[in-house]
C-alpha cells in the first residue's frame, strides 16, 4: 500500500467532524439544500491536508488511484444490518456514515445513485443469501474479480454514466471479512510490451453491459460493439476492463493474449484493504480496478449479516445522466 494515499485523522479531528455531521439531517434523496449543507460542513471541519488532497484529486490529470481516510467518525451504535435495498434508519443510532460519504464525495465531484442499487443516494453492500453467487456487491460465494465499475457504459453515448469514482465506508465488520483489492492500471500498463499496449488500445474487444442495463438499451443490447480497453493515451489512461467471468470477449488470438497479460499484471500490482468501521476508501474508476474476495458471511443474533459496507457513486457532473429518469434529485433509473 502507498501510504502517501492514506490520511489518518487525529482523535480530536474525528470528534469535531462527528459533532458537525451529527447536526445535519441526512436526506436519502440527496436534495440541493442537504448537499449544500454537507459540503459546507466538510469544508469547515475537515482538516486542510485532507480537503486539499481531495481538491487535487478532483482537478489533477495525474490523480491518486485511491484515497483512504482512517479513524473517520462512525455512528455510536449499529443495531443490525438492514435489507440492502431498503432505507432503514432504525439500524443505526444516526447517519454519520451516510453524511461522511456524501460529504467527502462533494469535494471530489457529484454524488449520485441508481435506483436499482437502492432507493437512496447511499447504497448498502450487505451479503444477501439469495444473491450468494451473484457478481455484485450483494454476493459472497464468488470472487467479484477486478473491474471498472459499469465499464461497458463508457462506450454507450446515450448511457455514458460509468462513475468517475466510488466511495466505500465500513459500517460493520465480519470476522471473516473479505479483502477489497485495488489495482492502479497505470502500473500494469507500464510493464506491458508496446505491442500489447497497441492491441489493448485497439477496437478488438466487446464488453457485456451490466445485467440491469441490458433490457433498457436500444434493441435490448447485451454488449458493446468492438471497443478498446485502454485509451490511446496509455500514460494517462481511461480503462474499461472487467475481468469477472464472461464479461469481455476478445476478437482475435492476439487480443486474447494481450488481455491475459494485462489481467495478470493487474493482479500482481494490487493492494488489499479490509474496510473496517472508521475507514473510508475512494477508488478512481477511470483507471483503478477493484475486486472483492469471496467469503462466507457471519451473522449476528438477529440473523443479519455482520458485514456492512456503504457506497456512493461520484461523477464529475450529472450532465451525462440527462437521458435517464430522475427519480429523486440524485437518484436515477433507466
Amino acid at each position: 500500500m502507498d501510504y502517501q494515499n492514506v490520511f489518518p485523522l487525529t482523535d480530536q479531528e474525528k470528534n469535531e467532524l462527528f459533532l458537525a455531521l451529527d447536526k445535519i439531517t441526512y436526506d436519502p434523496a440527496g436534495g440541493d439544500a442537504y448537499i449544500h449543507a454537507i459540503r459546507s460542513a466538510m469544508m469547515h471541519y475537515l482538516p486542510h491536508r485532507v480537503s486539499a488532497a481531495l481538491g487535487k484529486q478532483k482537478a489533477s490529470i495525474k490523480p491518486r488511484p485511491y484515497f483512504i481516510l482512517k479513524n473517520a467518525p462512525i455512528d455510536k451504535e449499529v443495531f443490525f444490518s438492514p435489507c440492502p435495498n431498503e432505507y432503514t434508519p432504525s439500524a443505526k443510532s444516526g447517519n454519520i456514515s451516510e453524511n461522511l460519504l456524501v460529504g467527502i464525495s462533494t469535494l471530489i465531484g457529484e454524488p449520485y445513485s441508481m435506483y436499482f442499487e437502492g432507493k437512496e443516494i447511499i447504497n448498502n453492500l450487505i451479503p444477501k443469501r439469495e444473491a450468494k453467487k451473484e457478481y455484485t456487491g450483494l454476493g459472497f460465494d464468488v470472487e467479484l474479480d477486478f473491474h471498472i465499475e459499469n465499464a461497458a457504459l463508457k462506450h454507450l453515448e446515450q448511457f455514458n454514466v460509468s462513475p468517475m469514482g466510488l466511495l466505500l465506508a465500513g459500517v460493520r465488520r465480519d470476522p471473516q471479512s473479505p479483502m477489497t483489492r485495488i489495482s492502479d492500471s497505470r502500473l500494469a500498463i507500464a510493464q506491458l510490451s508496446q505491442e500489447d499496449i497497441a492491441t489493448l488500445a485497439s477496437p478488438l474487444y466487446s464488453i457485456k453491459l451490466p445485467y440491469r442495463w441490458r433490457q433498457s438499451t436500444q434493441g435490448g443490447r447485451e454488449e458493446t460493439a468492438l471497443v478498446p480497453l485502454i485509451s490511446q493515451n496509455h500514460i494517462l489512461p481511461d480503462v474499461s476492463a472487467v475481468f469477472y467471468p464472461g464479461m469481455i470477449s476478445a476478437s482475435t488470438p492476439r487480443a486474447e493474449a494481450a488481455l491475459e497479460r494485462f489481467y495478470g499484471l493487474i493482479k500482481e500490482n494490487a493492494i488489499g484493504i479490509d474496510i473496517c468501521p472508521g475507514d473510508l476508501v475512494y477508488i478512481d474508476n477511470r483507471f483503478a480496478l477493484h475486486s472483492r474476495d469471496k467469503f462466507t458471511p457471519s451473522y449476528d443474533e438477529n440473523d443479519t449479516p455482520l458485514r456492512w459496507v456503504q457506497r456512493v457513486f461520484v461523477s464529475a457532473s450529472l450532465w451525462n445522466h440527462r437521458n435517464l429518469n430522475q427519480v429523486e434529485e440524485r437518484i436515477f433509473s433507466i
